[in-house]
């Protein structure tokens, strides 16, 4: 039998109404469990922009293109990870949240701060690893959302054990108009067009254990057609993107692996994506016509030890291959050879807890015309003091890597804009600590985090001709994060999160583009028997458009959501209603606008065993 159950880990993810992520108790971290917004209409992209630490930048409103940053990182900054299988993808480096349904979510876990050495390359602002839904627990469930600008989703889920063997499925569909109307820059209420989208998802979870081996299956499949209309004043009428992804995962795990003291796990999985995108007729340039298809495959394995005097050893490796089909591109290919080694030790009767890791990974890249080799070493250091049961302590210290992608490596020479196959990886260094009180009344969290990154790439001007990718330079990323849970009553839960972003570009003292320095969320959840009332206030403040000093920024912004929830036996229903003053000068991102006041009506039901 496994020792997991004597590790302080255990204990509070039990007990308190914060969590830490299971692989490095140490980080800063929020986990979001969907459990709490049953019976809602909420994106990936709305809930994770709850969590401190994290922005969302959206790039149109519904079913269009959000990445995530997180302590001022770009989106190919941050790991994305769903059941621990990587869903970046080599060509752009970060994932798009519209594609990421949330019905078969069960809990999304963010790790903020370095962590290459956890995920590897790209890792320099964080984690997210989306957990989904298990067959432990037998259900049914079907719910289904129709709102503003003919907007529906709809949801069939079913899980279910008998004897060894579990399923899980979910089915989800969904479409907008997304016709909203904005004010423009100059004053105007203008319509947003060519903005409708049509999406599907499919996931599919097997698990069967023999003789103490668990075997596990998943396979993922998204597509979604939608228009892209660009910038708000200057829309694009003919654009359209199509984004297709199938991921599968085959698992095998053994608690008790040789002896009681070691537990095994290993992972064989594919991913493809699939990417079109046709403008015929841009404002402004040529016509755009891209098809690109991407192969990621390989296989993992980990070893865990639950060793002698409190410590917890973990051994792991990983090879990964990388094949992009774009003749544009010239077909590039990578592989990417990692090992992991991280303990856990536990001193002083456990009151402190030390946590270093360190990865080794090794990648060659090359095309038809370029080959290069690339090997980089990834520590990190974590430590909790634990003052009293409910007070403590905690810090990092951590440095990481992103190596170039293949946009930034092989972008088509088109004579004003082309690739740069020298460019140097980027590093970053980066410490955080700070202090939490945590009991299942109350939880409070307060830190401090600092980021250098050297050789920071960007796409920029290298004369009035062209532009291209190159280092340049280092940005410097501190700021202050706050957490703030209360549950004093069955009846009522608060939630608040702040987070204050210094980040600018070292040689010119510029703000970061794309991040606002101030981002504070609230929401409130009133219960009464067979009633919910929630409602939300988020706080914006104002986004730099360049990464210029002076730059243009968007207003700051204010915006509340509020909604009503009945519930009796199995059955539910919601209203809800987003941005309820109808602020029409919301926008985000590249100056991209967003609705204004919407409505939603959800209605489903639950039956569990």
């Amino acid at each position: 039998m496994s020792q997991e159950t004597d590790t302080l880990e255990k204990v509070l993810v039990e007990d308190y109404a914060v969590k830490p992520p299971l692989n490095f108790p140490s980080a800063f971290s929020t986990s979001i469990d969907l459990d709490e917004f049953k019976g809602e209409y909420s994106t990936s992209s709305e809930l994770l922009n709850l969590s401190p630490g994290v922005n969302v930048r959206d790039f149109g409103g519904f079913g269009q293109f959000k990445t995530i940053s997180i302590r001022g990182s770009s989106d190919d900054q941050v790991v994305v990870l769903l059941d621990g299988i990587r869903l970046n993808n080599p060509l752009s480096g970060g994932v798009d949240l519209s594609t990421i349904p949330i019905n078969y979510v069960d809990e999304f876990e963010i790790i903020r701060g370095g962590a290459s050495a956890l995920a590897g390359s790209d890792a320099i602002g964080g984690v997210i690893n989306i957990k989904t839904k298990s067959f432990e627990e037998t259900f049914t469930s079907s719910s289904v959302t129709y709102g503003s600008f003919n907007t529906l989703s709809v949801n069939l889920s079913r899980a279910d054990k008998i004897g060894e063997f579990g399923y899980f499925f979910s089915f989800n569909y969904s479409r907008s108009n997304g016709d909203f109307d904005f004010e423009s820059i100059n004053g105007l209420q203008l319509e947003r067009i060519n903005n409708e989208f049509d999406a599907f998802s499919f996931l599919t979870k097997l698990g069967y254990e023999l003789n103490g081996w668990k075997i596990g299956f998943l396979n993922e499949f998204f597509y979604d057609d939608k228009g892209v209309p660009g910038l708000g004043e200057f829309q694009e009428v003919n654009s359209n993107q199509k984004d297709l992804r199938n991921l599968t995962n085959i698992q095998l795990k053994k608690e008790g692996f040789i002896n009681e003291n070691l537990d095994f796990e290993s992972n064989v999985f594919n991913r493809f994506d699939k990417f079109e995108f046709d403008n015929p007729n841009p404002l402004v340039g040529i016509p755009i016509n891209t098809d690109s298809k991407l192969y990621s495959f390989g296989a993992n394995s980990k070893l865990t030890w639950y060793a002698p005097k409190e410590n917890v050893a973990t051994f792991a490796s990983e090879l990964k291959f990388d094949l992009l089909q774009n003749g544009d591109f010239d077909d590039p290919k990578r592989v990417n050879l990692s090992f992991f080694a991280g303990d856990e030790i536990y001193l002083f009767n456990k009151r402190l807890l030390l946590n270093p890791i360190s990865r080794l990974d090794i990648f060659s890249t090359y095309d038809d015309d370029e080959s290069s080799a690339d090997v980089t070493f990834s520590p990190k250091l974590g430590s909790i003091f634990y003052l009293t049961d409910r007070v403590l302590f905690k810090g990092n210290i951590a440095y990481s890597n992103r190596i170039p992608n293949f946009s930034e490596l092989f972008f088509p020479e088109q004579g004003f804009i082309g690739g740069n196959p020298e460019l140097d990886n980027e590093k970053s260094f980066d410490f955080d600590f700070g202090i939490s009180f945590l009991h299942p009344k109350v939880a409070f969290e307060l830190s401090y985090f600092r980021t250098q990154i050297d050789d920071t790439i960007l796409f920029v001007f290298i004369n009035a001709q062209r532009i291209e990718p190159r280092n340049v330079g280092e940005v410097t990323q501190q700021g202050i994060e706050s957490l703030l849970i209360l549950k004093p009553f069955s009846f009522f839960e608060l939630f608040a999160a702040y987070t204050f972003l210094d980040g600018e570009i070292d040689d010119t003292g510029a703000q970061l583009p794309g991040r606002p320095e101030n981002k504070l969320d609230v929401r409130g959840t009133l219960k009464h028997k067979h009633f919910e009332t929630f409602w939300e206030t988020k706080f914006v403040g104002e986004i730099p458009l360049t990464p210029f000093t002076g730059s243009e920024t968007t207003d700051s912004r204010t915006t509340h959501d509020v909604g009503f929830k009945g519930i009796w036996k199995n059955y539910f229903a919601t209203i809800e209603i987003k941005n309820l003053f109808d602020n029409l000068n919301v926008r985000d991102a590249l100056d991209f606008p967003l609705p204004g006041r919407t409505v939603f009506f959800t209605a489903g039901i639950n039956l569990r065993r």
